[in-house]
């Protein structure tokens, strides 16, 4: 949404407010989106934001918290008439108020569960049995489901029945005697099916699901490689537990590339917005891999004094050592990024970590020859000493071998060891290359040279 176009709802929901012509405003308010109610909120003080969500519709006021921070939506409900507060989860999502609950203090949360519908109640606790980053975690419990035997005509007065309480009526889940999921049917199919016809001979029993126990990153990852718009979630013995849907996926989605960015730049990710984190929760999520980088590049100048007499008795060579570094990190980068990402899609995993090797050999060997060719030409026009070319060019070679390798194959260790793949991000590949391309350069400078 355009900021011009809010700035226009809140200079007409700020006249109505100091006119306190609260009729007008609720009828205002009902046409706008719940996105743009958010919005509005976050443009007021307190008293203010207290009527507009008085004033809104129930259904509209809840989806609209959902776009608000955790905090800021239990300041809301526990501020607002009580009543209010009470309509208002009783038209959130299960998995919303789950969410809530587990993001805020114990003590918070037993204020909330307190205005929540009793009939949820149970099921809202079920959902806080899961981790919030899994795929029960995110799941949601607003679905529809029918038994195998029943017949279309029994699903459509099912469906009537239950269908205006649940969110997600896209599609009917079948389920036999004890819950197994065992078929899907859409709505469209539903209405145009021979009203007598049994479920189970119409219904697709080739369905795709999520264990409740996966990564919400594979649940992502899933609905993304089948362009799914909802994702059964079924527990270990395949019985359905809930459903995940685009729009939760989305905000999934959005968290891992968020923390895996925050990775890539050697930092902790962050659990809330740049400008809302304090100046030690800045501090504290990057001194740590500062720190760890900076003992481990010092091992770059234990390697330099230990070769003192290499470049004491040629300090040409010193001219080299800034870009042979930044060329291994910068090839060592590129083959880490390409492969994080290949398994953040799923497009690679740690079984072709053969392949991957074999691949990266090959590749960083064909590009160690074209950079070995220029780089031994510049090295001779800069000292002069077809030597010093061949001392650069075999080295630019070995170590773009060695740091692509590098860079491909840590990823996939750390996926091994249960690691996120994002960990071994630019700074510490290139701090790594760093030292390997030092060890390497002086060693073969010693070899052409003759040095003792």
């Amino acid at each position: 949404m355009e900021q011009r176009n809010i700035d226009f709802f809140r200079g007409t929901v700020e006249d109505m407010l100091e006119a306190r012509n609260y009729e007008a405003l609720r009828d205002y308010l009902s046409e706008l989106h719940p996105y743009e109610i958010a919005s509005l909120l976050e443009e007021f003080e307190e008293p203010e934001q207290i009527t507009i969500l008085s004033l809104t519709p129930p259904e509209t006021a809840a989806e609209a918290l959902e776009h608000l921070d955790y905090d800021d939506q239990y300041r809301l409900l526990d501020h607002s008439d009580k009543a209010v507060a009470e309509a208002i989860l009783a038209a959130m999502g299960r998995d919303a108020i789950a969410d809530l609950l587990m993001a805020i203090h114990p003590n918070k949360a037993q204020q909330i569960m307190a205005m929540v519908p009793e009939e949820d109640l149970e099921s809202i606790k079920y959902l806080m049995t899961y981790p919030e980053d899994s795929a029960g975690g995110i799941m949601s419990l607003d679905y529809i489901q029918a038994r195998e035997y029943w017949t279309i005509e029994q699903v459509i007065r099912h469906f009537r029945k239950v269908g205006q309480k649940q969110s997600i009526a896209n599609y009917i889940y079948i389920v036999d005697a004890i819950g197994k999921l065992v078929g899907v049917l859409s709505l469209k199919e539903l209405l145009l099916n021979d009203p007598k016809s049994l479920v189970s001979d119409v219904m697709h029993k080739n369905i795709i699901t999520v264990l409740a126990t996966a990564d919400q990153e594979e649940a992502a990852r899933v609905m993304s490689q089948y362009d799914l718009m909802i994702l059964p979630v079924v527990n270990g013995q395949g019985r359905l537990v809930g459903v995940i849907t685009a729009d939760d996926i989305m905000d999934v989605i959005e968290e891992e590339d968020t923390e895996d960015i925050h990775r890539l730049g050697g930092s902790q990710p962050l659990e809330l917005p740049y400008l809302e984190s304090s100046l030690m929760t800045l501090f504290s999520k990057r001194i740590g891999w500062l720190v760890f980088l900076f003992v481990v590049q010092a091992v770059t100048s234990n390697i330099l004094k230990y070769y003192e007499n290499v470049l004491s008795s040629v300090v040409t060579l010193a001219f080299f050592i800034p870009l042979l570094a930044d060329v291994g990190g910068n090839s060592g980068t590129q083959a880490s990024s390409l492969i994080i990402r290949a398994l953040a899609l799923g497009e690679v995993t740690v079984k072709d970590i053969a392949v991957i090797l074999f691949k990266e050999l090959r590749v960083s060997g064909l590009i160690g020859i074209v950079m070995g060719f220029i780089g031994y030409f510049f090295a001779w026009a800069i000292s002069g000493s077809a030597t010093i070319g061949m001392i650069v060019a075999c080295t630019l070679i070995v170590v773009l071998i060695m740091s692509s390798t590098i860079g491909a194959i840590l990823p996939i260790l750390g996926r091994m060891c249960r690691v996120d793949p994002a960990v071994f991000s630019a700074p510490f590949i290139t701090t790594v290359v760093d030292i390997t391309a030092l060890t390497v350069y002086f060693n073969i400078a010693i070899r052409l040279l003759n040095i003792d």
